[in-house]
């Protein structure tokens, strides 16, 4: 019969694999071009520059003072005043300097990490859309060339109108999921192309158990989020230094002629110390940046234990995904093609009828969507690893 070849090659059809193209545009392709063409990166760049910059003015001398005044009453004598802090201040402020710009940097780190995350889940959701737009394509063919056999059928008297109604709507409804789906990978396509800066994103990887080729379990040892905190709280001690020498005198040096205009040289320098002698405010400096210190550290804590519980939670869907992707491989879907083949061999065979026959095919593929379903689940959880390690 002609619906028995047009049925099985459809069949054929719905369980081949997407022939690989010539141009693989892979996931690391896409988090390499984001990297290079993302606002955020050139942002976080520009930030660390700024930081770098910023060491330049640790020395921050004040302008000098000239001025114009008659000591005498006799004549204007010109004089210069120089002010400067205790030289460790200037030292330290260059390690304050240093060290936000080690956290610029930490932070850089972070948004790449957040980015390369980003990316990495769009781009599979993008892929689980073309496979799931490869299945519905599949599947309309094979409804449709249902719905004309029983169309065909019915107007031979073969079936009656409650047949030939419900499997022209199937096959309506089919199409109708086709075309959203479609909809769907396209919008995610053009996201991807916008998120990577890329015209051409060429053909991606096809959706597999390990898409994202996950290695063994990752440490945490080098996340970003706490590498970051970290290099915050560092920056917290360098401040409490810095509090520290603000504490000690300042110092000015001038020079002014206060006596008549033939005093001598030596005589005409003058100089000054400041005296630290409100301490209470430094005092209050002082601590002020030791509790941002133990903030600092407390936030390291914190970060770490979230990270540790992230970290575990990840472990565990991973796991439970993989168990369930097994199952589905060894029993469910092979146990959905022997259904697919003994329902259309049956419904070939008059044995059951449309209402039946459709049944067992919804059935059938709904278990191809929850397959679908837990590779991406699995995808998704070890790319949620390889985020809390710093991949």
């Amino acid at each position: 019969m002609i619906m028995k070849l047009i049925i099985k090659i459809m069949l054929l059809f719905c369980f081949a694999k997407a022939a690989s193209g010539q141009n693989i545009f892979t996931s690391e392709a896409a988090v390499s071009a984001a990297l290079q063409h993302h606002p955020l990166s050139r942002a976080s760049a520009l930030e660390v520059k700024a930081k770098k910059y910023n060491e330049k003015t640790a020395f921050n001398l004040p302008n000098p003072e000239i001025n114009a005044e008659s000591p005498t009453g006799e004549f204007y004598a010109v004089g210069v005043l120089q002010s400067f802090e205790f030289p460790t201040v200037y030292t330290r402020q260059k390690q304050v300097a240093r060290a936000e710009t080690d956290l610029a940097q930490a932070k850089q780190r972070v948004s790449e990490n957040d980015l390369r995350y980003t990316v990495r889940s769009l781009y599979l959701e993008t892929q689980v859309a073309e496979y799931q737009s490869r299945q519905w394509a599949a599947r309309d063919s094979l409804y449709e060339a249902i719905g004309i056999a029983a169309a065909r059928q019915f107007a031979a008297g073969e079936i009656d109108f409650l047949q030939k109604t419900l499997a022209e709507n199937e096959m309506g409804k089919v199409h109708q999921e086709r075309l959203a789906d479609e909809q769907k990978m396209a919008l995610l396509r053009q996201q991807l192309a916008m998120m990577t800066g890329l015209n051409s994103l060429g053909t991606l990887m096809p959706l597999d158990v390990d898409t994202v080729g996950l290695a063994p379990i990752p440490s945490i040892s080098d996340n970003p989020a706490i590498a970051y905190d970290q290099q915050a709280a560092q920056v917290a001690e360098r401040q409490i230094n810095l509090a520290k020498s603000r504490a000690l005198p300042n110092f000015s040096l001038g020079y002014l002629n206060q006596g008549p205009r033939n005093t001598p040289i030596d005589y005409r320098f003058r100089a000054s110390i400041g005296i630290p002698l409100w301490a209470g405010q430094y005092r209050a400096g002082i601590n002020a940046a030791k509790a941002e210190n133990q903030a600092a550290a407390a936030r390291v804590e914190a970060q770490g234990l979230a990270v540790t519980f992230e970290r575990s939670r990840a472990q565990s869907e991973a796991a439970t995904a993989l168990i369930n992707v097994r199952y589905y491989e060894r029993e469910s879907m092979p146990r959905s093609r022997s259904l697919i083949t003994a329902a259309i061999r049956m419904r070939e065979a008059g044995q059951v009828d449309y209402v039946t026959f459709l049944r067992i095919l919804d059935e059938s593929y709904t278990i191809q969507q929850e397959y679908t379903v837990q590779l991406q689940a699995l995808n998704l959880a070890q790319l949620r690893l390889l985020y809390l390690s710093g991949k």
